[in-house]
């Protein structure tokens, strides 16, 4: 051919030059790996929820206490980590302390970590399905959206699972908000706001710290790992 010719992108699109390392040239970069830096609790809620104690209802309350009383006695079975099961919402962000790798793109977020089914974030101006038509999941069903240099999210359909290691249970109306906001060059938090109407009296909040990994190539693994009663992410067999 006599000479080049510049590409455009399709319609629509984003021309591959526009685009910035993570994939969304108007998005807040919040890609990476990235690994818890705060301390847990020494007493009270590990995973930073406030109010503490949770501020439960009726029979959720002694579902709770049941939950303790039966952790201290060293016959609690009823934990999914416990018996290798992904520890769902909202454990994958404020219960969890190996690697969190994140990607963007432009559409949706993506959040992966080792052993536990893949978190998507829909980034779109819809809103999220009826009641009727959600499907629960553990990790739940997540949209987003930017505000600024925040990833906001909001989700539903969160399968009946504690929601921390003591065994805070939900109702199927439970609603999670998250807020990524990321501090500096090596460090974001997230907030994780929950609400739920049939369960809580009042929304609980727990806002977590992490830095970023000092290895870029990080990537999830698969594995299995032996249920059983005294488990620890030390035990996964890979």
């Amino acid at each position: 051919m006599a000479g080049t010719q510049a590409q455009t992108a399709p319609q629509g699109q984003i021309a591959p030059e526009q685009l910035n390392w993570h994939g969304d040239a108007k998005a807040p970069d919040i890609s990476g790996v990235w690994v818890r830096a705060d301390t847990p609790a020494a007493s009270g809620s590990k995973e930073g929820w406030a109010p503490w104690a949770p501020p439960l209802k009726g029979a959720f309350a002694e579902t709770w206490k049941k939950r303790v009383a039966d952790a201290a006695a060293g016959t609690r079975t009823d934990d999914p980590v416990r018996g290798c099961q992904p520890p769902g919402m909202p454990r994958f962000i404020t219960g969890s302390n190996g690697p969190m790798l994140i990607m963007q793109t432009p559409g949706r977020v993506m959040l992966y970590r080792d052993g536990m089914p893949v978190r998507r974030v829909w980034l779109t101006p819809a809103a999220l399905p009826a009641a009727k038509d959600i499907e629960s999941f553990s990790n739940g069903n997540a949209i987003g959206k930017y505000e600024g240099q925040d990833l906001v999210t909001q989700i539903v359909g969160i399968k009946d699972q504690p929601i921390d290691s003591t065994g805070v249970p939900h109702s199927n109306a439970l609603k999670i908000a998250e807020r990524f906001h990321r501090v500096g060059a090596n460090t974001m938090t997230v907030t994780v706001t929950l609400t739920d109407p049939a369960a809580l009296t009042r929304p609980m909040t727990s806002t977590v710290t992490y830095h970023l990994l000092g290895d870029p190539k990080w990537e999830p693994h698969e594995f299995l790992c032996t249920p059983n009663t005294n488990y620890s992410p030390d035990k996964y067999v890979h």
